[in-house]
């Protein structure tokens, strides 16, 4: 787009460009995709409200664990208090006894959130969640997963490879408690408090230094941004990639959606997007994850993005 507003600027108008650009597929199937941008934060006000799992692969490592391959990782987003159970595999069956595991420490939250792994959209795993009354949520973007699991994770490993590189082995399993005991015990950055000794009667103070948190980190954000799109505008949606995915290939939806609500929400634009048919599409999108179509959509036709089965003759 640049080296086109570079070249014809002095004969058309950059906005013409613009609008040209978005009504060419070649352009918004391949724009590429942000990433990294700033977020909507959580708003919780105690603990076991929301909790975050998430797998941390050791398969690598299982020769000297007895047969360990993943650890499960579950945190509370008010306390920062972490549960970690260690699995020979990632089966329903293994996820759901180690969840249960966990639940017979006394705690337990009202909604939890995890990626789309198989392992925790499993029916054992569902199941236990319907019986103990807490609500499950996928993370829609695999780019960010659970923020705060996988921030825990990474304190985790650099424990772990700490005392690797001392102890000149990578057997770990049998100081796993204390690893997570160590960091349950230790003051958090976030809330300035241990997670341990977040309660009921003293999460409020926890509450608060996250706030404060947020609020230092919405100062440096620029003031509220002007909404880049408008109800009835159509777009494409980035497609979600893996880690190693090429750059050169689609990154837009084939299928197109319109704009049905903009709204603000923590200084962030923020869209509600509904489907051709007018089926509203789950949750809301930021304007990065969003590309504009500038077309008459209603009178085109469109190519068939994947034919799921055939029917035989």
């Amino acid at each position: 787009a640049r080296k086109l507003i570079k070249k014809f600027h002095k004969k058309i108008p950059k906005e013409e460009i613009i609008n040209w650009l978005h009504a060419q597929n070649a352009y918004t199937l391949h724009k590429p995709v942000r990433k990294r941008f700033p977020r909507l934060h959580y708003i919780v006000d105690t603990i076991d409200d929301v909790w975050e799992a998430d797998l941390i692969d050791l398969q690598k490592y299982k020769s000297y664990n007895d047969g360990i391959n993943y650890l499960l990782s579950v945190i509370d987003v008010v306390s920062k208090y972490a549960f970690v159970e260690p699995l020979k595999n990632k089966s329903g069956k293994t996820v759901c006894a180690a969840f249960e595991r966990i639940f017979e420490e006394g705690r337990k939250p009202r909604l939890l959130q995890t990626d789309k792994g198989k392992e925790f959209l499993a029916s054992e795993v569902q199941k236990l969640f319907k019986q103990k009354n807490i609500t499950y949520r996928t993370v829609r973007n695999p780019d960010v997963k659970a923020a705060i699991v996988e921030r825990f994770n990474r304190t985790l490993k650099e424990k772990m490879w700490r005392y690797f590189s001392w102890s000149k082995t990578y057997r770990y399993i049998h100081l796993l408690d204390q690893f997570v005991h160590s960091y349950n015990n230790t003051r958090h950055t976030t809330i300035r408090m241990e997670p341990a000794a977040v309660t009921l009667d003293n999460a409020y103070i926890a509450v608060k230094n996250i706030e404060k948190s947020h609020e230092r980190e919405d100062k440096k954000r620029r003031q509220p941004r002007m909404f880049k799109y408008k109800v009835n505008d159509y777009v494409r949606i980035s497609k979600h990639k893996g880690v190693f995915a090429k750059g050169y290939e689609q990154n837009g939806s084939d299928e197109i959606f319109k704009i049905i609500r903009a709204r603000e929400r923590q200084a962030l634009p923020t869209y509600e997007i509904e489907d051709l048919s007018g089926e509203e599409i789950d949750g809301y999108f930021y304007e990065e994850e969003l590309t504009l179509v500038n077309r008459n959509i209603e009178n085109e036709a469109y190519e068939i993005e994947q034919v799921l089965k055939t029917r035989g003759k």
